[in-house]
């Protein structure tokens, strides 16, 4: 009998180590928060806005939260290898560290409808590369990443530059459906602005410079982690552009980052050359490509 238990006992084990190391794909919950804060800490770069989202709003979706997502969890030996959000405006930021993650993610991705796939090239391509025959491309914007660790101000007289719930309210609303529309194509109404002014944490600054009282250039952070902040939204009203006000914008925006302890980082298409000059006049350099692909959801 003592044998039999041996056996029996090395099979145990064996179906136990065998469990333990079963590849696993599931919705996140509010009790795996540890877990995915220590991962987003340690893959601060490429999960800002993830980790943004997450402190903000959890990681159990509420369907009135635009930033508020479903999360699925990719685990490999019972720790925590990736992560797909898909957010209720509508994208989708996925981030792994196991190449594995691809089939599982992928498949998730096949059935669901989105808005816009983003992130670092090189986790982005395989799960285009995936999904692509699936989805209706509406986009592909091949963009680079950049940091800031050598900041350069840039100050121009004559201009006034605030916070956006600083001004009146018709006309934050007004000059920021500009910004979407024209800026970003993207489409939107009052009560839509407004949620995505009130869901803004206190981090996350959005600046309008004013040339004689009027709204003319706007820049943000559009998320943050424990070491950076994001800016996005950079934008200036056609009949000014070309006059450096979209570069004091960000440069701001670097300011305000750089007193929290932060290095700020940015997207920017590649063929965008104003655009990248001002960006690299200020002190940013390239980090890695960046992906932004539309879709029709």
């Amino acid at each position: 009998m003592l044998k039999d238990d041996i056996i029996i006992c090395n099979l145990t084990l064996r179906f136990l180590r065998g469990m333990l190391m079963k590849d696993e794909f599931r919705l996140l919950t509010n009790n795996d928060k540890n877990q995915v804060m220590d991962y987003l800490s340690m893959n601060a770069v490429g999960t800002t806005f993830l980790y943004g989202n997450v402190v903000q709003f959890g990681l159990e979706n509420n369907k009135d939260i635009r930033r508020s997502a479903d999360y699925y969890g990719y685990f490999k030996n019972g720790k925590l290898k990736g992560i797909l959000p898909f957010y209720n405006l509508g994208s989708c930021i996925p981030h792994y560290n196991d190449r594995d993650a691809v089939e599982y993610f992928s498949e998730k991705m096949k059935e669901r409808n989105f808005s816009f796939l983003l992130g670092m090239a090189d986790l982005i391509k395989p799960l285009y590369e995936k999904i692509k025959d699936h989805k209706t491309i509406l986009e592909y914007s091949d963009d680079s990443y950049f940091v800031n660790d050598n900041f350069k101000p840039f100050v121009m007289q004559n201009i006034d530059i605030v916070n956006d719930k600083d001004l009146p309210l018709d006309t934050a609303v007004a000059f920021l459906k500009e910004v979407n529309e024209q800026g970003f194509n993207r489409i939107t109404s009052r009560d839509e602005i407004i949620k995505t002014m009130n869901e803004r944490s206190e981090e996350e600054d959005s600046v309008v410079v004013l040339v004689n009282g009027k709204a003319v250039a706007h820049a943000n952070i559009q998320t943050f982690t424990d070491k950076i902040n994001q800016i996005g939204g950079v934008y200036t009203s056609k009949d000014y552009r070309g006059n450096g006000y979209c570069k004091a914008a960000v440069s701001e925006i670097c300011r305000r980052i750089l007193n929290r302890g932060k290095v700020p980082t940015l997207m920017v298409r590649k063929n965008n050359t104003p655009a990248v000059n001002a960006y690299k006049a200020l002190g940013f350099n390239h980090y890695c490509d960046y992906l932004l692909i539309g879709l029709k959801s």
